[in-house]
């Protein structure tokens, strides 16, 4: 089949046939013999084109998460390189360091004097917030970092890692309580038990809250 110039109809097989009114009963039998013909071509024609595009569509996607990963990684550099110029520039969470000394006899700031939590205290500070008085799961930690003021300028990958670091040591220093799923608390000399959540032992009930 031919088609006609760009914004012109297709040009059906039956369009340059004589007008319906003019055939015979003869004509007329033969074209209703075509016309299931007529539709199976265009039906192929249809499976043809559903194919390829399922064929296109298949390749985008695997590129799109290809591309994906790549941009990610350009992001996880992009962030660690910045955190180690920040670092040799004296700045912290990207603001300038404070200088010491300043004036002889002036002021300082008190919250620029504040030193600042390494994650472990971070971590312990999330329960001295009323909002966080329950045990948490290592992602509502995370969440909850900045509420206590933490900021970390690493990869999300990363951040989980140091998380699990600190959790375990403050784990072994009992300063942390850990929690099955059931919600049982599990001894500190259990190594075997999975932990699903953690609370900090100061702000911890004696029994394990019931579920």
């Amino acid at each position: 089949m031919e088609l006609q110039k760009e914004g012109q109809a297709e040009r059906l097989p039956f369009n340059e046939n004589k007008p319906i009114g003019d055939m015979s009963l003869v004509e007329i039998a033969e074209q209703l013999e075509k016309v299931t013909s007529w539709i199976e071509a265009q039906r192929v024609r249809e499976r043809e084109a559903r194919n390829a595009y399922q064929s296109v569509a298949t390749v985008v996607e695997v590129n799109i998460r290809e591309i994906r990963k790549y941009g990610q990684a350009l992001f996880d550099l992009q962030q660690k390189r910045m955190a180690s110029f920040q670092g040799l520039l004296g700045h912290s969470n990207g603001s300038p360091a404070p200088l010491g000394g300043g004036k002889p006899g002036g002021r300082h700031d008190s919250s620029a004097m504040t030193p600042k939590k390494n994650i472990a205290e971070a971590i312990l500070a999330i329960w001295d917030l009323e909002k966080f008085r329950e045990p948490l799961t290592t992602e509502d930690i995370t969440d909850a970092l900045p509420d206590v003021g933490y900021k970390s300028t690493a990869a999300p990958t990363s951040l989980k890692s140091s998380i699990n670091q600190a959790l375990a040591k403050l784990c072994r220093q009992a300063k942390v309580v850990r929690y099955r799923s059931d919600g049982s608390r599990i001894p500190i000399r259990d190594t075997k038990s999975r932990a699903r959540k953690y609370m900090a032992a100061r702000h911890a009930p004696e029994e394990a809250p019931a579920h």
